[in-house]
């Protein structure tokens, strides 16, 4: 349980830390369809007023030359909206957002209606199609390509309205230079707020995208855990009462045709075994939600199903729920190693509380292992796990031949207490 556990976390993080990788040098990664549509939304809203104002308004300022590039200057761009590489290769990026800006350049070029708005959206577009420095390139590119159609354009407009000539031959390059420098600063100030907002968004979607995937690790590990959580439930609990009513079972197998009597009491403890085993499992499945759980009374209870020598010299505060649950599960399952593997005879079971934390130690008189072996069985595995979800730390010493001795040691600080 513990390998498959370990490996989902491996897979899903790789995962993330590989989306997280690709996400540096493709944005793409962390688009969806979604974006699509948004930027389809937005260049559609600007087509439509364009074509609003050329259709009302332009064909009663401009020549009907410019107001033919205007629209077919539109037509292509809706065109090209409905194409969005959002999974494309880089370079069939690049020359999407490459086609975008050329198909404006005639429109600033060889009209004075301004399609500025459109450009700035193209640019948003390069933010998340493009990588961080090719949108940048972009943006001066495109800069220098829309300032240098502007100077044409200009240059073109000192033939057709009078009162600039006027202006022009009295100082043509100081009107020049004032109109290239207004071009220019505005253009940087509508690049620089459009590459910020846009890689802000990207890097907003990225961790989203990365919250997404964290939200998905963390109910798979829930998942993985609540069912390690059940397992060692069982094994710690229902396991003891199992065993104990196989030993039963058996015994009563042995004496039924020899002692009917003694079959007869073994099979009342098998029965009293089995419905334990029936509470064991509700309790497990319920993860002990039931209020008013006493420690203290339960461990009394627990030695008494033992066929053992037990001294019992533990006294535990009120504890929460989940820490007694812990404590009470990590005693039974030490008691139930002791009876079925260590072969002892006689067990001490103490519990007491320090200023910071509480003290559980469990020692028997069995043939002791090494600990320092391996073992398939789950049952010291389950008593760390249990330690580790109370934030505490056990030591367990053995030896061949002399015995074993388990101390635990849990925090006590106050969210282990109960409230009052």
């Amino acid at each position: 349980m513990h390998n498959k556990l370990g490996k989902t976390k491996r897979q899903t993080l790789s995962a993330i830390l590989k989306g997280s990788a690709e996400g540096q040098h493709a944005p793409t990664a962390f688009t969806t369809p979604s974006l699509h549509r948004t930027f389809l939304w937005i260049e559609w809203s600007i087509l439509l007023i364009y074509f609003l104002l050329i259709l009302t308004a332009f064909p009663k300022i401009f020549p009907f030359r410019q107001t033919i590039i205007l629209l077919v200057t539109l037509g292509v761009c809706g065109v090209l909206s409905f194409i969005f590489p959002l999974k494309r290769p880089l370079w069939k990026r690049r020359a999407y957002i490459l086609l975008d800006i050329l198909v404006l350049l005639p429109s600033r070029a060889f009209t004075n209606g301004s399609l500025d708005l459109l450009l700035y959206l193209f640019l948003g577009k390069s933010c998340f199609l493009l990588k961080r420095p090719d949108a940048i390139l972009t943006a001066i590119a495109s800069g220098v390509a829309w300032v240098s159609c502007v100077a044409f354009q200009f240059s073109e407009d000192i033939t057709l309205i009078p009162d600039r000539v006027e202006k022009l031959l009295a100082d043509p390059q100081t009107l020049f230079i004032q109109q290239i420098i207004g071009e220019v600063g505005s253009h940087i100030a509508a690049c620089t707020f459009v590459l910020l907002f846009g890689f802000i968004a990207l890097a907003e979607r990225r961790s989203r995208q990365k919250a997404i995937a964290l939200a998905k690790e963390v109910e798979t590990l829930a998942t993985a855990l609540e069912r390690t959580r059940i397992a060692r439930e069982i094994h710690d609990s229902l396991g003891h009462s199992l065993t104990t009513l196989d030993v039963q079972l058996e015994l009563a197998q042995r004496l039924y045709k020899r002692d009917i009597h003694r079959a007869e009491d073994a099979l009342n403890v098998a029965k009293t075994l089995a419905s334990q085993s029936l509470a064991d499992v509700r309790r497990a499945v319920s993860a002990m939600r039931e209020e008013g759980f006493d420690l203290n009374g339960a461990i009394g209870i627990l030695i008494e199903q033992f066929p053992l020598k037990i001294d019992v010299q533990a006294s535990f505060p009120p504890l929460n729920l989940q820490t007694s649950h812990q404590i009470y599960c990590i005693i039974q399952e030490a008691l139930t190693n002791a009876q079925k593997h260590s072969r002892a005879t006689c067990i001490t079971v103490q519990g007491h509380q320090t200023p910071d934390a509480i003290i559980v130690e469990i020692a028997d008189n069995g043939v002791g292992f090494d600990p320092n072996t391996p073992s398939s069985g789950f049952g010291l595995q389950g008593m760390q796990e249990r330690i580790q979800l109370l934030g505490g730390k056990i030591c367990i010493e053995s030896q061949p031949g002399k015995g074993t001795q388990i101390q635990a040691r849990i925090p006590f600080v106050t969210r282990h207490r109960c409230s009052t």
